[in-house]
């Protein structure tokens, strides 16, 4: 497969999307409605986004499957899958926070082989194919040098169901808010991968994440020089850093 090729496809799609996603955001035309909690929320935009790009990947890739934030799973039994968070930072978009993205994954037997994160309001275009390094509007990228958590930024999150579930970051985030340069919480995991990716964090740590938030972020961020690991406490949870730090960040979560 010429994932060259692919990559265009995509590279492009996304910019489309984004585009209907920027008019929609300045308009605020808009409706939203709640799924697993009254905080957990998903808007027409983040609907729509899904099927345009669905629709377009189907028509060039007929022989993908799919596993999408909102439809779901579409034969995900197949070799190559797409794994798809149309607009990561749905709370963000919903409110008129600057930050959201478009989250794009190829897969190939499980493991992710291409992945493009697409920030609509900048313009920049995160990029990587498995074994090709990863990309910023088509400069390469990787993952700074910093030695010590003293000395570094890092990024988390916080899962929705934080108010019921014990597992919730927030006895994690008081031990390493203490012990850093600064702690950021932007609410788009794909973007958090690609700033550590670029050398803006040192590290990230996320518990309760879905396959769509780190499918392509996740590569990206690997094939920067970042090391991850998958944490126990809860489904979809990981620590990823730059090498140097990684060992310290992990100590003090676990």
């Amino acid at each position: 497969m010429d994932y060259t090729k692919t990559m265009k496809v995509v590279t492009e799609l996304v910019q489309e999307v984004g585009a209907f996603q920027i008019e929609k955001f300045k308009s605020r035309a808009f409706t939203y409605e709640t799924k697993s909690s009254e905080i957990d929320i998903v808007t027409e935009v983040d609907k729509t986004s899904e099927l345009m790009l669905m629709d377009k990947l189907a028509k060039e890739f007929p022989s993908f499957g799919f596993l999408a934030e909102e439809s779901g799973e579409k034969d995900i039994d197949l070799e190559y899958i797409w794994v798809i968070d149309p607009l990561d930072g749905t709370t963000n978009f919903s409110v008129g926070v600057p930050i959201f993205a478009i989250s794009v994954g190829l897969q190939k037997n499980g493991d992710s082989v291409l992945g493009v994160v697409y920030m609509p309001v900048t313009g920049d275009m995160y990029t990587s194919i498995k074994g090709s390094g990863a990309y910023k509007n088509n400069k390469k990228i990787q993952v700074n040098k910093t030695n010590t958590l003293r000395e570094s930024v890092i990024a988390t999150g916080f899962p929705y169901d934080r108010a019921e579930n014990v597992v919730n970051n927030v006895n994690e985030f008081t031990k390493v808010v203490t012990k850093v340069k600064g702690i950021r919480r932007l609410g788009a995991a794909a973007y958090d991968f690609c700033l550590l990716a670029e050398g803006v964090y040192a590290g990230y740590w996320e518990y309760g994440l879905k396959p769509w938030d780190y499918a392509a972020g996740l590569l990206i961020a690997i094939e920067a020089g970042a090391v991850y690991e998958m944490m126990t406490k809860r489904d979809h949870s990981m620590i990823v850093s730059n090498p140097t730090i990684f060992n310290e960040l992990k100590s003090t979560l676990i």
